[in-house]
């Protein structure tokens, strides 16, 4: 690219490419703040990056859940459960039967979100449960003990009792372990990931 000057002289411009700032050529300088940007996207998981797989775990198979060891036994429907749970008017339960151990050494309830019911009719896949029971003496929300197994049932509402699936896809949520939180200095398990997804044949037990 020239250019015409006063005189009658052309003088020759330079691309912008080998335009220089601080010693550095602009093509430099892109190139620099290319590799920038995919090592802050490496750092960050990649901008494009495909979400990691989920492990597959068939019933019967121990999960490791970080806070508890999850086995997903069965998944059945039921009529009622009184007088613990009740479905609403002309719908019916749908319960996952699980075998729980507390990794911990502190005992606790199992939480709400340990197990999602996904793609069921009728049920959202965020929904939570309405409540849990340990099959044992009939505990609603039991406490457990550290390193011993419970048959604990996680139990839906199912509005439409003749949608039943032939079977469930569900989830097992793992919680990681972490001295200190933003908010305090305590000691605590917070979910971070899905440890597992199942898919369990439907038993229904409403005969």
């Amino acid at each position: 690219m020239q250019e015409q000057t006063g005189s009658g002289d052309r003088e020759e411009l330079p691309e912008l490419q080998d335009i220089k700032v601080r010693g550095r050529s602009l093509r430099t300088w892109g190139i620099s703040a290319a590799a920038v940007l995919v090592a802050i996207s490496a750092a960050f998981g990649g901008l494009s990056k495909a979400e990691a797989e989920v492990p597959q775990a068939a019933a019967g198979t121990a999960i490791d859940a970080g806070q508890f060891e999850v086995t997903i036994q069965r998944v059945v429907v039921v009529k009622d459960l009184k007088p613990l749970f009740q479905p609403d008017e002309g719908g019916a339960l749908i319960a996952v039967v699980t075998k729980l151990k507390v990794t911990d050494d502190t005992g606790v309830s199992p939480p709400s979100d340990l197990i999602r019911l996904i793609g069921v009719p009728g049920i959202k896949d965020t929904d939570p449960p309405v409540g849990s029971t340990n099959l044992r003496d009939a505990t609603r929300n039991p406490v457990l003990t550290p390193g011993h197994g419970e048959d604990v049932a996680y139990v839906w509402k199912l509005p439409k009792a003749s949608s039943l699936p032939a079977d469930v896809k569900l989830t097992v949520q793992h919680y990681q372990h972490v001295q200190e939180s933003l908010l305090d200095s305590h000691e605590k398990w917070m979910p971070d990931a899905v440890a597992a997804e199942s898919t369990v044949p439907v038993k229904d037990n409403r005969k």
